[in-house]
Formats: structure tokens, C-alpha cells, sequence
């Protein structure tokens, strides 16, 4: 009897199967009506197999999935540092060089009845215009116009035309066009635009114009700056021995050290800008890249640290 069970415990995958001749199916299910322990083992057979959690795969897909997110995290902070270079380079090829002023630097002329229009020399890429009233209270309008090139411009934004500016009167006001050259000398006037005059265009007095002089904002928040960097960098030395106060304070850190770095590139050793809102804004978008990518770069150096240790 024991040399028939293992003669149909041999055959039986192939029973189960179906894959044996119906002369040895009679004989497997003629043993089987008789054999309790070779029946329970064709209803396990039967049974749909049970998953096994491998233990041993755990540790090969952890590293797996560790190895995939620094791969990550490389490809993003290299990217952050790459952009940030870049747009660094743009600022310096694009930062304005404000032409001094000459009969040929802008003209004024008068359009019909209610314009001026201003003709900048070719040499000027790029221009930017301000119009107020008097602040003295006179019945008139000050224009306000400085004009600029950068090594950007004459390489990718040459223009055949010159540029040219329409100034319309407001309120049937003369207009009192001034041209500032930035570089700390007096504002000069172009024209007088009088809208009720049979002369259109005429002089105004030149004492009446007043000096631009850079603004000094750019300054400020540089010190701002390196006053955070300083009382993070404090709290580090005293919380050294405190794992997740000093992360913190190392993250912290990194921003006010990216802002820092951004102001040298974009305006280089000066605190000082005609162009404020251009050069903040470069710096704060640069600012953010490096400030991802040092805390991409930080938590890199973080994850080495840690597996060294548990070595």
C-alpha cells in the first residue's frame, strides 16, 4: 500500500493536470477512494498557491528605492545649479548701459496737436519713460526718459530703426521732457511740448531739472542677508549637539547664503542700482534656484553621512 501512495503521489501533478491516460486516471481515483492521505493531498494540490513575502527582497527593493530618489535628486539640483549659472550669465550680458547724454541721443518733435515724439540714436537697444505733474505745483507734466544698451542687445537685438517714443499730452498740459543719464550728473531737458502753443515744441530752463542719483535698496537687503546668515550660523554652534534643531538651522541658513551669492552675480561688488526692479528680480529667481539646489545638495550629504555611520 505504502509503495502505491508514492507511486500516486508521483502521478498525481500529472492528474491534476490532466495529462495521463484514462486508464491511469481509473487507477489514481480507484487508490484515492480508499486512501484518506493521498486525497488530502490532491486538495492541496488543488488549492490556489499562497504568496510568501520574501524577507530577503525587503532589503534590495529599499535600496532600490533609495538609489532611484538620489538619482532624482541629482538630475533636480544639477538642473537648479545649471539654470541658476545661466541666468546669472544673462544678467551680467544684459545689465544696462545707460547712455550719456548728446544732441544725437534723443530728439523731440512735435506730432499734431496733442504728441511728441521722441526719436532715440540707433545706438539705444532699450528705453523706459516716467510721467508725472509737477511736484512743485506747476500746471505741467515732467517726462522722464533714460535710455540704455547691453552687451545682450547688440548681440541678439539689433535693430535697423531707431526706437521712438510717443509722449501725448494730459489734461491740455505742456509736457517737459527730460532726458536722465544715470551716471550722477544732472537731468537734461530735451523739449517743451505745449499742446495750446501756435510753437509746439520750444526750451525749458535747464535749472529746472534736478539730479537722479542710484538707489541704494539692493544695499539693505544684502544686509539683511548676511545679518540672517550670521544668527542662523549662531544657532548651529549652539545646537550642535541637537540633531533636528541644527538640520533646521542649516536649512535656514542656506537661503540668506544663496541670496548672497545671487547679489554678487547679478550687481557684482556694488550695493548701489539704477535698475532696481530688474536687479532684484534677477536676484531673488536666482536666489531660489541655488537655494533648491543647496538643499537638494544638503540632503545628498545628509543620506551619505547617515549610511557611513550605520556601516
Amino acid at each position: 500500500m505504502r509503495n502505491e501512495c508514492n507511486i500516486i503521489r508521483d502521478i498525481l501533478p500529472l492528474y491534476a493536470e490532466k495529462m495521463v491516460s484514462p486508464d491511469t486516471a481509473d487507477f489514481v481515483e480507484e487508490h484515492m477512494a480508499r486512501c484518506a492521505e493521498c486525497r488530502d493531498e490532491y486538495s492541496k494540490m488543488k488549492e490556489p498557491e499562497q504568496y510568501v513575502e520574501d524577507n530577503a527582497a525587503a532589503p534590495l527593493a529599499e535600496l532600490s528605492r533609495r538609489l532611484r530618489i538620489k538619482r532624482i535628486q541629482t538630475v533636480v539640483m544639477t538642473a537648479a545649479f545649471v539654470i541658476a549659472i545661466l541666468v546669472s550669465v544673462f544678467a551680467v550680458l544684459d545689465a544696462p548701459e545707460y547712455l550719456p547724454y548728446s544732441d544725437k541721443t534723443v530728439t523731440a518733435e512735435a506730432v499734431g496737436d496733442e504728441a511728441m515724439l521722441l526719436t532715440f540714436d540707433k545706438s539705444a537697444t532699450d528705453y523706459d519713460y516716467d510721467i508725472y505733474k509737477d511736484p512743485n505745483g506747476g500746471e505741467f507734466y515732467y517726462c522722464e526718459v533714460e535710455a540704455w544698451t547691453s552687451t545682450w542687445d547688440r548681440i541678439f537685438s539689433k535693430a535697423d530703426e531707431p526706437k521712438t517714443l510717443t509722449v501725448r499730452a494730459k489734461d491740455s498740459l505742456p509736457i517737459v521732457a527730460l532726458y536722465v543719464p544715470n551716471d550722477g550728473t544732472q537731468s537734461v531737458c530735451i523739449a517743451r511740448f505745449d499742446p495750446n502753443a501756435e510753437v509746439k515744441i520750444g526750451e525749458y530752463e535747464q535749472s529746472a531739472c534736478m539730479t537722479v542719483l542710484p538707489r541704494l535698496v539692493l544695499g539693505y537687503y544684502l544686509a539683511a542677508a548676511a545679518a540672517a546668515l550670521t544668527i542662523a550660523a549662531v544657532v548651529w554652534l549652539l545646537t550642535r549637539k541637537k540633531d533636528s534643531v541644527r538640520v533646521w538651522a542649516e536649512r535656514i541658513g542656506l537661503y540668506p547664503a544663496a541670496y548672497i551669492i545671487s547679489h554678487f552675480a547679478v550687481t557684482g561688488f556694488k550695493n548701489s542700482t539704477y535698475a532696481v526692479t530688474r536687479d532684484l528680480c534677477l536676484i531673488v529667481c536666482i536666489s531660489i534656484l541655488l537655494y533648491c539646489g543647496f538643499l537638494l545638495l544638503h540632503s545628498l550629504i545628509r543620506r551619505k553621512r547617515e549610511t557611513r555611520l550605520n556601516k
